[in-house]
């Protein structure tokens, strides 16, 4: 069963002192942790929603008649239940104690170790006031009577002494009326069975003592999804955007344009009309919600299988839903902080989510008749959280927000009455982890035929690096082409015969690269010692030394012989023969082949 807080004359009061005290400014940097109307307080976590720490900061709104008031400190031991589920890993916190008029009155340290008790000797920024110390909860200690028994329980159950460290204390007698603390919880709890009963099992004394101040969870209404509420959301997660006019008058003109358009072109009526609305918009989007509801509907392909009882009715998880101003024909609100328009993303669930539902035997039959009067309509539910997705920037631009599942209700019948399956959000979990588990086996997966593909390319890359270089560096090793690499890289060369042979065949010369060692100097050029039937001209070189040349060929027969003759346009002096080392071998195929280590012996 659901808790709802009991709204009662002092509730009521306390909330209309809150909406004329600093308490109500907390909403845009903090987060409320719990509040009593008895008690006069709210307790609020600084950093909004990331206000859970190792060491928090805390602050405690009071009222100035709160029991409370000199001994704030007795109120955390009370709370320990809150801490532990809304900040286990909290382990110390600083506590800041505000009056009714927003003042800072104290400053003190809790410790979980100490059961949340003040430590000994805890410093104090500010004592409280003559005022203050006057106040009904230190009257109650020189015995002078109240006005209400409630507000002499109250006083006396601020009053009562903390154990340090704090053991689980043994029950006690209840007092007449319990005080009640109400803690806003971070994820809204749901369920039918009633508190004495959980899980089948009745609840244990501590859970149900009466001297155990009540904890009730705050049931968060969801609300429909509608543009307005969303567009406010947005500005409430990015504040910056209220910045700027457009969309003070984008939020503005939600419920109508008609104010609007009549006083737009005037410039003192806009900026007088903006000044009056801006209050009322920057209250909205501050309590803006967070919680929605929404609801589709489907006609569904059903098919029930015997063999497992489960029914199988297809997958409908809803998709991206775009939200923009009225306003349509302000096209300046398309280029306003917030883009105009906002998307609401809805992730985080595998899509198969909603595709079969376990019904055995009778619960079967009766779902398939139920959806075959509905002619297989269906009525889907659905709770989402919505959180901050952040500015898109491109085009066109548009905040996005992210839709959480919280739980789904699938209904069918005439009425829509018969409930078909309700995944609430212990399911959500368990779906989300073992569709983060796929992901990361497949993740897994690829990244291992990604590794074994990289080492086969590797193996394959080094048996190319070894046969270049036993090439290269082998005894049958071919002299043109070390010279070719330390010419230019390029191992290619021409055979100087066949290129003089289609050069005279063909009238023209063709470009040639050549192994050849230089020989004596005649009339013609110098005539190659090898290969025999070459000449080189156009350059000066030394006989008997070995070159590798690039120029143009032409044939020309003399005694009836063909010969190539070679006009050098560049060319490479090599060593006996050799124009590398080995050392040079090795650094060319590394050039080309980086993950080759070396050549194997």
């Amino acid at each position: 069963m659901l808790f709802y807080p009991k709204l009662t004359l002092g509730t009521m009061l306390f909330s209309a002192t809150l909406l004329a005290s600093p308490f109500a400014t907390h909403a845009a940097e903090t987060k409320q942790i719990a509040r009593s109307s008895k008690l006069g307080i709210e307790l609020y976590g600084i950093g909004g929603t990331q206000w859970c720490k190792t060491d928090a900061e805390l602050q405690l709104s009071r009222t100035d008649d709160s029991p409370l008031v000199g001994t704030e400190e007795t109120l955390f031991p009370k709370i320990a239940k809150v801490f532990a589920s809304e900040c286990p890993q909290m382990e110390t916190a600083n506590i800041v104690v505000h009056n009714s008029s927003g003042a800072m009155t104290r400053e003190f340290r809790i410790s979980k170790q100490a059961g949340w008790s003040m430590p000994i000797s805890a410093p104090e920024l500010t004592k409280p006031s003559s005022a203050e110390t006057a106040s009904p909860a230190i009257v109650a200690q020189s015995n002078t009577p109240t006005n209400t028994t409630d507000r002499a329980q109250a006083q006396a159950q601020a009053q009562a002494p903390v154990p340090v460290p704090a053991p689980a204390p043994a029950p006690a007698p209840a007092p007449a009326n319990t005080t009640t603390i109400t803690a806003t919880t971070k994820a809204e709890t749901a369920s039918d069975t009633p508190p004495a009963v959980q899980n089948g099992h009745p609840a244990t004394s501590a859970e149900v003592s009466p001297s155990t101040p009540e904890i009730q969870p705050v049931k968060e209404e969801a609300v429909p999804l509608t543009t307005d509420k969303v567009l406010r959301l947005a500005a409430r997660f990015y504040p910056e955007a209220l910045n700027d006019d457009l969309v003070i008058d984008q939020l503005a003109t939600l419920g109508g344009c008609d104010r609007y358009n009549k006083l737009k072109n005037n410039e003192f009526a806009l900026r007088d009309w903006r000044k009056e609305v801006k209050p009322d918009v920057l209250h909205q989007v501050e309590s803006a919600p967070e919680l929605f509801e929404f609801t589709f509907k489907f006609r569904v392909n059903r098919k029930y299988d015997f063999d497992t009882s489960m029914l199988d009715i297809g997958s409908f998880i809803p998709r991206t839903q775009q939200y923009e101003q009225g306003c349509h024909w302000n096209r300046g609100f398309e280029q306003n902080a917030i883009g105009g328009r906002v998307h609401v993303n809805f992730e985080g669930l595998p899509d198969t989510f909603n595709n079969k539902i376990y019904l055995p035997d009778e619960l079967g039959r009766s779902a398939i008749n139920r959806l075959e009067a509905t002619n297989n309509e269906v009525r889907v539910t659905y709770r989402v959280r919505i959180q901050n997705g952040g500015l898109e920037t491109r085009w066109p631009k548009h905040y996005a927000l992210r839709a959480e599942f919280i739980d789904v209700k699938i209904h069918t019948g005439k009425q829509f009455d018969y409930l078909l399956a309700h995944h609430d959000a212990a399911k959500f979990t368990a779906a989300r982890e073992q569709h983060e588990l796929a992901l990361q086996r497949a993740e897994a997966e690829q990244k291992a035929r990604e590794k074994e593909l990289q080492r086969l390319q590797i193996a394959r890359e080094n048996e190319d690096a070894q046969s270049l270089y036993d090439r290269l560096s082998g005894e049958g090793t071919v002299p043109a082409l070390l010279a070719a690499l330390q010419h230019d890289g390029d191992t290619s060369f021409d055979n100087p015969y066949e290129i003089a042979a289609n050069a005279l065949a063909q009238g023209r010369k063709f470009p040639v690269r050549a192994f050849i060692q230089a020989g004596d100097r005649d009339s013609i050029g110098y005539r190659a010692q090898w290969p025999s039937r070459v000449y080189l001209t156009g350059a000066e070189i030394e006989e008997g030394e070995w070159y590798f040349v690039a120029g143009m060929a032409d044939g020309q027969k003399i005694d009836n012989t063909l010969f190539s003759m070679i006009t050098i346009d560049t060319m490479t002096k090599c060593n006996d023969r050799i124009c590398m080392t080995d050392k040079d071998i090795i650094s060319f195929v590394q050039a080309r082949y980086p993950q080759w280590t070396g050549a194997k012996e």
